[in-house]
């Protein structure tokens, strides 16, 4: 028993003891400059601070250290704590060594000189890389970035752990009404400096969106990260709304997924086999996007088995101008042009073997979009539509002082009007076929004011159209030319329609309008409100050329009439909805 007593006594003399001389050896350690010269030598960078170090042993043996401020080399980062504690290993203080083995900083607020060019990119791989070889902790309430020290980033926390020769980073930040959790892990720390190869894994996950990456590096001295990318939001609207982008209109830009395997550098994520779903839609084939010297890029090729566009017609009609309710400079076309069409290059080559956009669907279609230093290009292929084709293309030029020329045509061939849609504005006939060929020319800083004073041409024909009424007035005015066999009809059979017109601002000028139907011909001239659809048109109601059988085609050049002053005067009234067919009272006078 007293041998006991003795060797425990003597074991409290040695921890005794040894514990006096670690105080005093930590205590000739801790004078401000030494532990300054000695952060700073362990983590990187410049290390200041502003209190006297103090020793705790309340939780092992620590340096406990305020307003410490660390900054990053060259100074691309700064760090500032309100308080630092720094553990020390136990073990080296056996060995008469002052070891800084962990560091934990809170209140801390974290300031990036601005987005990193390559180098700068180099230079903080680094210094991640060092602070990921010892384990690090960071409690902070600020994140900002570039000229300005105002918080842009709320809460945040950083862990840093090494694993052998690799290590992970791990963390949050507050981000709006979003928390966002992120890690990244390095099967070696020299990838950061690009001195290893190795497997690579990240992942940045929020209640909105997520990006997971797997994959590795294989050519240190490429910088490239080779592997499967996975990038995923719910509210794709919601998402450009907390990166302060508003993406107006109604379209519905909801769920989006974008996943393939691929490479990604410093500046560029290329994926050789992607895969895009938005709003349902399925796309697969090549993306790739860069940073860019002046702008984003964009560009791909993407094909899709389906493409419903019908979510989007909304803002694709107010586009084209087509009125709608939207308020004024909340929709696309009362944004400059300037500024959207500078914001990226982009180079997209869609196909879909079948499309839907409301009522209407055809395919195969293809389109191709290209945006390269403001000037738009945008052309859509011959496409199967309603038993006929389509056709069209477009382009936005810069013309200098913030102005935009544009050109627009569209060719449609034989559309069987059965599968257009139904606009409120105009009537179409329960059956035929409709050819048109339209151009439109404009200027402006938006495409609001370009629509607005726009010009253009546009030639129509219409082939065999039945309408459930009109025959009956069409009748009243041939009998009163005192025609034999002028009989009314509930519905009137139009075996061709055609005409040309001219559009400038809101109206279009009508010329060369003729309608054949049955044993009778209209020639028409006049006007087409485009605000609100009204017709002003004046001609004669004519007996059919006898070159023209009834039933059979019209000429391309129908026959002159025998005398100007022949058929019974006509106006054309009303709205393409609802229009009236009148007899021209102008110039007649009782008797």
């Amino acid at each position: 028993m007293k041998r006991l007593l003795a060797i425990l006594l003597a074991a409290l003399v040695l921890v005794a003891v040894a514990g006096i001389a670690g105080y005093l050896m930590i205590a000739r350690e801790v004078s401000r400059e030494r532990v300054e010269e000695s952060l700073s030598a362990r983590l990187g960078g410049a290390v200041q601070l502003s209190g006297t170090p103090a020793v705790s042993f309340a939780q092992g043996p620590a340096l406990m250290l305020g307003e410490v401020r660390w900054q990053g080399r060259d100074g691309r980062w700064m760090l500032t704590a309100e308080r630092m504690s720094a553990g020390i290993d136990p073990a080296g203080l056996f060995l008469g060594e002052v070891r800084l083995s962990s560091f934990q900083l809170q209140g801390a607020r974290l300031h990036l000189a601005g987005v990193p060019a390559e180098g700068a990119l180099a230079g903080l791989g680094r210094d991640l890389s060092q602070l990921m070889g010892v384990p690090v902790s960071v409690a902070g309430d600020a994140i900002s970035w570039g000229a300005s020290e105002a918080p842009r980033l709320g809460a945040f926390t950083l862990r840093l752990s090494p694993s052998g020769e690799g290590g992970s980073l791990r963390g949050s930040v507050v981000a709006g009404d979003q928390t966002v959790e992120f890690s990244t892990t390095l099967a070696d720390r020299g990838i950061l400096t690009g001195t290893a190869s190795g497997p690579v894994a990240v992942s940045v996950v929020s209640p909105l969106a997520s990006f997971r990456m797997t994959g590795a590096v294989r050519n240190p001295e490429a910088a490239r990260i080779e592997g499967n990318f996975d990038f995923n939001t719910s509210d794709l609207r919601g998402l450009a709304v907390r990166f302060g982008k508003t993406l107006v209109g109604e379209a519905s830009f909801g769920a989006l997924r974008i996943t393939g395997d691929g490479a990604l550098d410093f500046s560029r994520l290329v994926l050789d086999t992607a895969r895009l779903e938005l709003d349902g839609n399925v796309g697969e084939g090549r993306l790739g996007f860069e940073l860019g010297s002046q702008r984003p890029r964009l560009e791909g090729t993407l094909a899709f088995e389906q493409f419903d566009l019908s979510a989007y017609l909304g803002e694709l009609g107010s586009l084209a101008g087509v009125p709608d309710d939207t308020p004024q400079g909340d929709s696309l076309r009362d944004r400059p042009l300037s500024a959207l069409l500078q914001a990226a290059d982009i180079d997209l080559r869609l196909s879909a073997n079948r499309f839907i956009a409301g009522p209407l669907s055809g395919g195969p279609s293809a389109i191709a979009l290209l945006l390269r230093d403001g000037d738009l290009s945008l052309d859509l292929s011959e496409t199967a539509v309603s038993g006929g084709k389509l056709e069209a293309t477009a382009r936005l030029k810069p013309a200098g002082d913030d102005m935009f020329d544009l050109a627009a045509n569209a060719i449609a061939e034989k559309l069987d009007v059965r599968g257009l849609p139904s606009p409120d504005v105009v009537t179409l006939p329960q059956a035929g076929s409709l050819t048109f060929r339209l151009g439109r020319t404009g200027k402006g800083p938006t495409l609001a004011a370009i629509l607005e004073g726009a010009g253009g041409e546009m030639q129509f024909a219409l082939e065999n159209a039945t309408y459930p009424a009109g025959g009956e007035a069409l009748a009243r005015l041939a009998s009163s030319t005192g025609e034999a066999g002028a009989t009314a009809a509930t519905s009137l059979v139009l075996d061709r329609l055609t005409g040309r017109g001219g559009m400038e601002g809101h109206e279009m000028r009508l010329s060369d309008v003729e309608a054949l139907a049955g044993k009778h011909l209209v020639r028409l001239a006049g006007r087409l409100s485009l605000a609100d659809f009204s017709l002003s048109l004046r001609g004669r109601l004519l007996p059919r050329p006898a070159a023209t059988p009834a039933g059979s085609p019209a000429p391309e050049e129908p026959a002159e009439p025998q005398g100007a002053d022949q058929g019974i005067p006509v106006l054309v009234r009303g709205t393409l909805a609802r229009p009236s067919l009148l007899p021209d009272m102008t110039g007649v006078r009782a008797p």
